[in-house]
């Protein structure tokens, strides 16, 4: 469903990705995990080309595309069919919840308000925030804000979520919350794509592992091979030392 090949991105001299390749099949759920500079979130946001790579190949289905000539055409359409969910939440702050879900159905979409209110309803009350429709970010705690940053990303209907350490800017007492809408959005079937440090979570959630370290795929495979069984000791460094945090 999902191809990246040979992505390579560097600011200055300073090369992030070194030629990753990466292959997710539909309805797939890949945890992305490694060190923090490792280019996992950069990874992540060259699907939908927020990052922008100097080379390689992206290919979603039937819409492909050289980083080397980038088509105006084809960013749209894989933006359309994508959703992503950031660490900081990126929620605008003079809207209600119901009117930042509603938002990118109105704006991008171009369905009528009634038809977006709907929708919006739908995916809020699906991630437990049906009592806070009229609210406003400042009256939200943090998971709060991450739960209504995923239902404006599944509102767009998309094929593909994109996490992008959805947890790392909350208390620790907020994370289960945000990790339990994730976990029933991934058992829907929908494609994801997670970067995450919550090792027992992407174990847990995920049928496929990706190890980032130094800009490369330095391993991959199911949550059992990697942290049963971890083919290099990189990968065996990297998850005791996660283990003993």
């Amino acid at each position: 469903m999902l191809e990246l090949n040979n992505i390579k991105l560097a600011y200055g001299s300073n090369e992030i990705l070194k030629g990753v390749d990466l292959s997710v099949q539909r309805g797939d759920v890949v945890s992305i995990i490694g060190p923090s500079g490792t280019g996992k979130t950069t990874l992540l946001r060259c699907i939908n080309y927020l990052a922008k790579p100097a080379s390689g190949t992206i290919a979603l289905d039937q819409i492909r595309m050289d980083y080397q000539a980038p088509d105006k055409a084809a960013i749209q359409a894989i933006r359309l069919r994508t959703a992503m969910v950031f660490q900081q939440f990126n929620v605008f702050r003079n809207m209600t919840v119901l009117e930042n879900v509603m938002d990118p159905l109105v704006v991008v979409q171009g369905k009528s308000k009634q038809e977006a209110r709907e929708i919006a309803v739908q995916e809020l009350e699906r991630v437990g925030l049906s009592g806070k429709l009229d609210h406003y970010p400042s009256q939200l705690s943090g998971g709060q804000l991450q739960r209504t940053g995923i239902a404006r990303a599944l509102a767009v209907r998309p094929d593909v979520m994109l996490f992008d350490e959805p947890t790392s800017s909350l208390d620790p007492e907020l994370v289960g919350e945000v990790l339990k809408v994730i976990k029933d959005v991934a058992s829907s079937g929908i494609t994801s794509l997670l970067v995450t440090h919550e090792m027992q979570f992407a174990k847990s959630i995920s049928n496929r592992i990706v190890f980032m370290d130094q800009g490369i795929v330095a391993a991959e495979g199911s949550p059992a091979e990697m942290f049963e069984r971890p083919a290099t000791p990189r990968l065996a460094q990297f998850l005791n030392a996660e283990h003993a945090i």
